[in-house]
C-alpha cells in the first residue's frame, strides 16, 4: 500500500474577488467575501509566500515524487486555516 509523502490537507482561504462589471453606486454596493476550501497534497517549499497544493500525484514515484498534477498556489496572507486530513492508502 502506498501513501504520498506529502500531507493531504484542506486549505481554508479568502479568495480575491470583484464586483459585477459596470458602474457601482457606492451607497448600494455591499461586497461579500469569497471564502474557499481547497483540498490537495501540500507541496512543501514550492513557492515562497504561497501555500501550494496539488490535485494529483503518481504513486509509482513514491517516496520521491517527480510529477504532480494541477498545482494551486494560494497566497499565505489569504490562508485562514490548514487542516491535515487522513490520507487513504492505495494499492499499486
Amino acid at each position: 500500500m502506498v501513501k504520498s509523502p506529502w500531507a493531504l490537507v484542506a486549505v481554508h482561504w479568502m479568495d480575491a474577488f470583484d464586483a459585477e462589471n459596470g458602474w457601482c453606486d457606492i451607497t448600494d454596493y455591499k461586497p461579500s467575501p469569497c471564502y474557499v476550501v481547497s483540498v490537495g497534497w501540500l507541496w512543501p517549499d514550492c513557492l515562497a509566500g504561497y501555500v501550494t497544493i496539488t490535485g494529483s500525484y503518481m504513486p509509482d514515484e513514491v517516496p520521491e515524487l517527480k510529477t504532480v498534477g494541477m498545482p494551486t498556489h494560494i497566497p499565505v496572507a489569504m490562508v485562514k486555516q490548514i487542516i491535515q486530513l487522513d490520507q487513504p492508502e492505495i494499492g499499486v
